[in-house]
């Protein structure tokens, strides 16, 4: 496993957090996905746990239905209980819907939230649903959400990525700047890779480059 990946596992395990199952026990998220449904919105959260002292673990993935962004993530939050804990989600993929109507108001939640972070970093799915981005076998044995989030960091470092954390693109939302955000597809041996770039213009998705450029992980 990965530097990072333990080193965060390490801090949730000495929070005490274990298996969301367990009455009052944290459920920690790794990363999230979130879509349009016929009830409004679908968000389906990874929660990962410690499941020994030598720093494997075990990711699981918790879904629910609101009406609006607000009551989502309330829905999710209900499922493992009141011990729900977003503060070390790293990464929120979009399917394209959410991307054209919804992205001021999803960004409003989650700069109000004082449990998820502001560098945390946004991606639109591409040519695939965000669960199934979420969800993406990776490698090694990885979490899937810190895989994700490895290779979009990667991008950024190389100069291939677009570097686009919350603050800064909730930032160009309300200043009706042009922005962008990765884009994420899935590969033929089914792990999640860069797919070009989503661009906005106004606030609202208006398509994707023409090129797609997967990066070696």
């Amino acid at each position: 496993m990965h530097k990072p990946c333990l080193a965060l596992l390490c801090l949730l395990l000495l929070m005490g957090c274990g298996d969301a199952r367990e009455a009052g026990v944290l459920s920690p998220v790794s990363a999230a996905a979130l879509s349009q449904s016929t009830n409004g919105f679908t968000l389906t959260a990874e929660t990962v746990f410690q499941d020994s002292a030598d720093g494997s673990a075990t990711p699981e993935y918790l879904s629910g239905e609101g009406q609006n962004i607000p009551a989502v993530f309330a829905a999710v939050a209900n499922n493992v209980g009141s011990e729900f804990y977003f503060s070390h989600a790293q990464t929120i993929v979009l399917d394209p819907a959410i991307a054209q109507e919804s992205l001021l108001a999803l960004c409003n939640f989650l700069a109000d939230e004082s449990e998820i972070r502001l560098d945390v970093r946004l991606c639109v799915a591409r040519d695939t649903t965000a669960e199934e981005v979420l969800r993406a076998w990776a490698p090694n044995g990885e979490v899937p959400g810190f895989a994700l989030s490895r290779m979009l960091a990667q991008g950024e470092s190389r100069g291939t990525g677009v570097n686009m954390p919350l603050f800064r693109f909730w930032d160009d939302l309300l200043s009706a700047r042009p922005s962008s955000l990765p884009a994420v597809t899935l590969g033929k041996d089914g792990t999640a890779i860069p797919a070009g770039t989503a661009y906005f213009m106004y606030g609202k998705f208006i398509g994707f480059s023409k090129e797609v450029t997967p990066l070696a992980s």
